[in-house]
């Protein structure tokens, strides 16, 4: 299966112009799971795939204990007793997934590896309490029944990690120092819900809040945008491009500390702004963008949030 499919009924043209990559999309259900299964049977079931999985897998609760076992064969009981199963990186071990993802790269103008593959399974009622997330989200629902509630997180644009409601500790109290207001208790009035069935498709854009309720025996697949910012982009060529300069390769002798060394230190670093301040001031901005990101290292490039999970 390739990405454009994976989007049906609407065409890559027309998902981006008017969906990505700000605005949701739903599919409520399709014939779409039968294509996929036949092209990676490791997704034929939740049991399927945690047999295939060789990494850690997060047991999750809506309300309750967390804990993990490594290998997904260990994560069946627990799949039984009313845990969901979360699995990351499933592409390590589900190859037929890399062509998918790497072709979602290329559609969506991405370095290859700027996107993952995630598995949610539970059986009987489950769900995620209410987060937005950083990342950006093509859920498709295999089997089961998932309802969800969708909502903008008005509170920060653009966020670097997961947000959990305000009574919650943050995974990153920094974040809160961007916010442009207080983070909510629960989701915002006025959220929209939905529910989707077998082949059903939500393209959840970054930053939007969320909690879902799933029914019978759900499996579910993300392929996930983890970036990378523009940040990375800049300080990642921007590296490149000074590292050709042998005076950049210099140690940064006397930055710790005081005294005569330290105040040399900053007379040698102040030094080297200037001449860049000069060489990025006399540059064409467009033509500059062009060199930086001909002779960006792809592979250096940091993916994910600015703190790591």
């Amino acid at each position: 299966m390739d990405f454009a499919k994976f989007l049906k009924p609407l065409s890559i043209d027309e998902f981006r112009h008017s969906h990505f990559p700000d605005d949701p999309y739903v599919r409520t259900g399709s014939d779409l799971t039968g294509d996929l299964v036949r092209d990676i049977p490791e997704l034929a079931s939740a049991e399927t795939v945690l047999r295939s999985y060789r990494q850690t897998v997060s047991l999750l609760r809506k309300q309750g204990p967390h804990a993990a076992v490594v290998g997904g064969e260990s994560a069946i009981p627990a799949l039984g007793a009313g845990f969901t199963c979360y699995l990351k990186h499933v592409q390590r071990d589900v190859p037929g997934l890399v062509d998918l993802l790497g072709d979602a790269c290329d559609v969506l103008g991405l370095p290859a590896g700027s996107m993952t593959a995630e598995v949610f399974c539970s059986d009987g009622a489950s769900g995620v309490a209410m987060h937005s997330d950083f990342d950006v989200n093509f859920a498709m629902l295999l089997s089961g029944s998932k309802r969800w509630l969708l909502a903008p997180n008005d509170s920060i644009v653009n966020q670097t990690s997961m947000c959990f409601p305000a009574s919650r500790r943050q995974p990153d109290p920094k974040q809160l120092h961007y916010a442009d207001a207080p983070f909510p208790d629960r989701m915002p009035d006025g959220a929209r819900e939905v529910t989707v069935g077998a082949g059903g498709l939500i393209f959840l854009p970054r930053g939007w809040w969320h909690e879902t309720y799933s029914s019978g025996p759900c499996l579910q697949l993300n392929l996930v945008v983890k970036g990378p910012h523009w940040t990375s982009v800049l300080t990642t060529a921007l590296r490149d491009y000074l590292l050709a300069r042998p005076e950049w390769r210099q140690y940064a002798y006397g930055m710790v500390g005081d005294g005569e060394r330290h105040e040399g230190a900053v007379a040698e670093f102040a030094g080297l702004i200037a001449e860049l301040q000069r060489r990025l001031g006399d540059a064409d901005p467009r033509a500059l963008a062009e060199q930086l990101l001909a002779g960006l290292d792809h592979e250096a490039l940091e993916i994910g949030s600015s703190r790591r999970r």
